[in-house]
């Protein structure tokens, strides 16, 4: 078996919109070095102060090296069947890959990160960087972050490694399905094999346990397992996968939990990778307010973040339409609902009378929103999991003993999970209710009629 250990210096920390400057390979067969390759690259830019000063390489060091276009055959050639090895191999091997792509050569080879190997064969270190470990093994670098240098000490780590690994442990680590291969290098195995193939949101967390990215999934650990399995360029993809430490989950029992525990937990932590709420939402709300007369009205606004709302709807039409039943049933004035011109000289209803009839109007069309549970076998046979919707609004979900008296709203409140009300949770509350997709469906008393009559 050979490997192809291999160190790259760059322009920068991503291969999206930077270029290898230098390449040193190692081609080992398991016990010793048996050649070697070595190259500066000229990438056709200037080099930030800040490799400069980190390398040693200069601009004027680059100006008449070859480019890895130039270089690309007898790199692939070099290289041949050989394993790709490096240290923190993703990064060497996101900018390898980019650099052949951008000359039309498709280059997937096997491979092995020497900082997962080191993790596996010397446990316990506090850091697996490469001068922190080979400094440990009592390995030198005379050449620190050149390619050679590091690549020649890679080989060193690398042997010591196999020394200290059981036999057929490469092998194993070479399968693609080995948690090894795909996983960040700062995540423990034993939190990624916890993960259940069951419903629920996911966390990724920072070193400082921070959540970095909070996820739904109907497969818990399919979706985590999905994340790791690209070879994206981006510097922000780049740094995602580094930043994260820990592996974290809630088991929902089913996916609408997961859905609204999932929006609710994005916005306590406002995790740093999270794009902002993608989930489809109703883009139009009834809001409530007194006006400077002291008249209470209603009128149709467009959603925004936050907005306190009485009901919501996909579109303006639809809003207005609600306002003008209510209008017609109640005998509200349509001035009053933001249905009609209001000029300045128009004769109202009494303040009081009006919004007396307007508060009951609305107490009443509340009232007749469903007031019901959505719920499934729980977590496990001896619990059911369900979500309360109390007219018409969520209330939050909770998960009861199979045992227990399930509609008993008194028994629900000790163990509902309290959940605010948003524009993402009232649009998926409202499918659901159309369409409960498996989930069954149980009326049930309004909380506040129920509160009311025991007081």
């Amino acid at each position: 078996m050979l490997f192809a250990i291999t160190d790259i210096e760059t322009t920068g920390s991503a291969a999206a919109g930077n270029s290898i400057t230098e390449i040193g390979i190692c081609l080992m067969n398991g016990t010793k070095v048996i050649d070697e390759f070595h190259t500066l690259l000229n990438p056709g830019v200037s080099l930030p102060k800040s490799i400069v000063a980190l390398t040693g390489i200069t601009d004027d060091m680059l100006e008449n090296a070859p480019t890895f276009e130039e270089m690309a055959d007898r790199i692939l050639e070099f290289m041949g069947n050989a394993i790709f090895v490096a240290h923190n191999v993703s990064f060497d091997f996101s900018f390898i890959q980019a650099e052949f792509a951008a000359i039309g050569i498709k280059w997937h080879p096997k491979r092995l990160c020497t900082v997962k190997l080191s993790r596996k064969a010397f446990p316990g270190n506090r850091s697996y960087s490469l001068g922190n470990i080979t400094r440990e093994l009592g390995i030198v670098n005379d050449s620190p972050h050149r390619a050679l240098g590091d690549a020649r000490a890679t080989s060193l780590l690398m042997i010591s490694c196999l020394n200290h690994l059981e036999e057929g442990t490469i092998e194993k680590m070479l399968s693609k399905a080995e948690p090894e291969v795909f996983l960040p290098n700062h995540i423990d195995r034993k939190e990624f094999d916890a993960l259940p193939a069951k419903p629920g949101v996911y966390y990724f967390h920072n070193e400082k346990g921070k959540p970095i990215y909070i996820g739904k999934a109907k497969d818990i650990k399919k979706r985590v397992r999905s994340h790791f399995g690209n070879d994206k360029e981006s510097a922000r993809f780049q740094a995602f996968m580094t930043e994260i430490h820990h592996l974290d989950f809630r088991e929902t029992a089913n996916e609408l939990i997961a859905t609204l525990l999932e929006d609710a937990e994005i916005r306590k932590h406002w995790p740093k990778y999270n794009s902002a709420q993608k989930s489809k939402t109703d883009k139009f709300i009834i809001i409530e307010y007194l006006d400077q007369r002291g008249y209470l009205r209603l009128a149709v606004n467009r959603l925004q973040k936050s907005t306190r709302f009485i009901k919501s709807f996909a579109s303006p039409v639809e809003a207005r339409n609600w306002l003008a039943q209510m209008a017609l049933r109640f005998e509200i004035d349509l001035r009053l609902l933001g249905l009609d011109a209001l000029p300045s000289d128009a004769q109202l209803p009494e303040t009081e009378i009006h919004n007396s009839k307007l508060s009951k109007a609305l107490s009443v069309a509340m009232s007749e929103e469903p007031s019901v549970l959505l719920h499934s076998t729980g977590r496990s046979r001896d619990e059911f999991a369900f979500v309360w919707i109390d007219k018409g609004n969520l209330k939050g979900f909770g998960f009861v003993p199979s045992t227990a008296i399930f509609n008993d709203l008194e028994l629900l409140e000790d163990y509902v999970e309290l959940l605010p009300q948003t524009e993402v949770n009232s649009y998926v509350v409202k499918n659901y209710l159309k369409n409960p997709k498996g989930l069954f469906r149980t009326q049930v008393p309004s909380y506040a009629d129920v509160s009311a009559k025991m007081k």
